[in-house]
This record gives C-alpha cells, sequence and structure tokens, in this order.
C-alpha cells in the first residue's frame, strides 16, 4: 500500500485490506485498512476509525520532536540551513528519515515529505496525498511572492526572510515544477521563480509560465532568477546546478 509503504510501516495484505498495529490504542492485527480510494480504515479494539489522512496526521504527531543531534545531522548535510528553522517548520525525523510536514492554507497536513541524507533524496507522498507545495499555510496576503525549489532553498530563503522586514510570501516545491493544483494562490501576485542553475530549473521556469498562462489565474509579473547574470567572486562560471542555497553559502562564507 503505498502511502504505508511511504511511511515504511509494516503491514499483511489481506484481499480487501491492509493489517498493522493501530497508532492509537498499539494493538497489533486489529487495525484494518481499505484498498479502496480513501482507505477507510478502523481499529477493531479501540473503534477509532479515519482515512488516510487522518492516519498520516496521528503518524506525524508521534514522532518525537528533533533533537539536537538530528538537526545537527540535517545542516551538516545541508550547509547553510538554520536549526531554528527546522524546528519552526516542524521538521521531525524517525531517526533513518527526516519528515517535512506539508500544510494547506487552514494549516492542515495534507502531506508528508521524506528525506534521506544518505541518498540526498527527499520523496514526495503518494497519490492522492501528494501536495509538492510547502509553505501554504504562511502565506501572508502579500502582493509579492517568490518559488523555491526544492526543500532546502525553501529552508534557507524562510530564515532569511524571518529576519527580514521585507513582506514577501514564500512558497517551496519538491522538484522544479508547480502543482496546477495551487496555481491559484499566484493569480494577482508579483511571482519570482528561484529555480536552480541547470536544466531542469530552466525546464521549470517554462512551465511553469506556460501554465500560469494557460490556467486563466493572470499574475500582475512574472520574473525569474537568471543565473547567467549572477557574479560571484569564488566562481568564475557558476556550475550546474548552483542554487539558493549554494548562493547563500558563497555570500556568507559557507
Amino acid at each position: 500500500m503505498r502511502l504505508l509503504d511511504h511511511l515504511e510501516v509494516p503491514y499483511k495484505e489481506m484481499e480487501k485490506d491492509y493489517i498493522t498495529s493501530c497508532l492509537w490504542c498499539g494493538s497489533e492485527d486489529k487495525f484494518s485498512m481499505s484498498k479502496d480510494e480513501g482507505h477507510i480504515f478502523s481499529c477493531w479494539r479501540c473503534k477509532t476509525s479515519g482515512n488516510a489522512l487522518t492516519y498520516m496526521r496521528e503518524w506525524y504527531s508521534v514522532l518525537p520532536e528533533l533533537t539536537p543531534p538530528q538537526a545537527k545531522k540535517f545542516t551538516a548535510r545541508k550547509k547553510g540551513v538554520s536549526p531554528f528553522v527546522l524546528k519552526t517548520e516542524g521538521i521531525k525525523s524517525d531517526g533513518t528519515y527526516f519528515w517535512f510536514p506539508v500544510r494547506n492554507q487552514k494549516g492542515d497536513i495534507i502531506a508528508l515529505h521524506k528525506y534521506n541524507p544518505e541518498n540526498n533524496i527527499a520523496y514526495a507522498s503518494p497519490k492522492p496525498w501528494n501536495c509538492s507545495i510547502l509553505g501554504l499555510s504562511q502565506l501572508t496576503g502579500s502582493d509579492e511572492i517568490w518559488v523555491a525549489e526544492g526543500h532546502a532553498d525553501y529552508l534557507v530563503l524562510r530564515q532569511i526572510l524571518n529576519k527580514s522586514s521585507e513582506s514577501v510570501d514564500l512558497l517551496g516545491t519538491c522538484g522544479s515544477g508547480f502543482s496546477g493544483s495551487y496555481l491559484h494562490v499566484l493569480e494577482g501576485k508579483k511571482v519570482v521563480l528561484l529555480m536552480d542553475n541547470d536544466e531542469a530549473g530552466q525546464a521549470g521556469v517554462q512551465s511553469i509560465a506556460r501554465r500560469i498562462k494557460s490556467s486563466g489565474h493572470a499574475v500582475t509579473s512574472l520574473h525569474y532568477l537568471d543565473w547567467s547574470s549572477v557574479t560571484v567572486p569564488s566562481f568564475s562560471e557558476l556550475p550546474s546546478g548552483f542554487d539558493i542555497r549554494d548562493l547563500y553559502n558563497a555570500i556568507n562564507g559557507g
């Protein structure tokens, strides 16, 4: 089952459902989750019931808070990211992965992304819980929105904006695309795309521009970071894949 596999929860597959331990009462083999869309579940012992989103939110809630050694492990892999922003963004760890809660504009968790520091890959939740936009719950109504590519760039820009007096909203993507389901939050805004200096980043800029144009969600303006115009003293030429976090570290001597 894709959600349970994503969370790495062990289960038994039956003809019509999946059987696993209950997050609420801890009983083994008493928790049944339907294979049908929506994945309605119930515990035969404590009678707790819900759907896949209910389960995902509870699974995240019982994860322990991030410890200083865990935060240090993350920031060693993603230099420039502050341990403080990991805490304020609600990032937790199960000892192997780092988990990013993805919230809607009301603040409810609608997806969980996991980051594996060993292979440096971030994984979005499986469909239909695969929202890939970070920062929706922190939108303030500012007329300007920055869109960062990837979790680490989002975190670095979040910590910069937290210390700034600028009134700018920030969103982050998991990859270089932008979910069509959330193009409406860009409507009427000054949009700045801060994609990576590589082919995927360039393709992402073009794709987002096309999708905005075809969606009917008009923006006030659309700009993007042109890396060819960026000069960094420590580089004669910016390497492919150079991103916002790299720029932050270069400016700050990281």
